[in-house]
């Protein structure tokens, strides 16, 4: 497969993983590279890698997230003759955690499948607003706290970090899984309860 150079504008598709335990039917999903390290990512899956006559101003964003070079570089990816969607405006506000450090989270307690994971910060989060119109990153605070219980704001707004390889592939096939955007390491920061079905994802991070 050809070395994927990072280009704005660039339509990709990206491998999550193998649907069947059998390890035979991929899933893969359409992408836009955006700026320097950006990613819109469509809510729209193949599994054979054919996207057909595609209008990406008819196709749901799923959510845009900053990726690293690791993850560019180690997935899947394929070049897409896909006109790129323009009339779209990157979200200002983003979930920033809670507190200096980490702290290790324990899944599926007491039962054959129980994990310990290490996360960043101390739990729960901030809204913020990222600002880069003087040249510099800055963040201004909206909501110092976000509660546990505001499910609107957590589900709508995605979080600071920066997402790798196998972390982001591994949601991704969630997402195709569950239907909808899921992001299991937010639900780790908010302590959520988590879904036997991120077994793979909590795996992956906790490796």
């Amino acid at each position: 497969m050809a070395k994927i150079v990072w280009k704005a504008n660039q339509v990709i598709s990206i491998e999550t993983r193998y649907k069947d335990e059998d390890r035979k039917n991929n899933i893969y999903v359409l992408a836009q590279m955006v700026n320097k390290a950006q990613l819109l990512i469509f809510d729209l899956y193949s599994e054979n890698n054919n996207w057909g006559d595609v209008n990406l101003n008819e196709v749901p964003i799923l959510f845009s997230t900053t990726v690293t070079r690791q993850f560019i570089k180690n997935s899947n990816i394929y070049k897409q003759s896909i006109k790129p969607l323009t009339n779209f405006e990157l979200p200002k506000y983003k979930i920033e955690s809670l507190g200096m450090g980490s702290r290790n989270v324990i899944v599926w307690k007491g039962t054959t499948n129980e994990r310990n994971v290490l996360i960043l910060g101390q739990g729960g989060g901030r809204l913020i607003e990222e600002d880069m119109s003087t040249g510099n990153y800055k963040a201004q605070i909206i909501m110092p706290s976000i509660p546990e219980t505001d499910s609107e704001t957590i589900d709508k707004y995605e979080l600071t970090n920066v997402r790798v390889y196998a972390e982001l592939n591994e949601r991704l096939y969630l997402c195709y899984k569950f239907g909808k955007n899921v992001d299991p390491l937010k639900d780790l920061i908010f302590d959520r309860p988590i879904p036997l079905e991120y077994k793979e994802y909590i795996d992956i991070i906790s490796s």
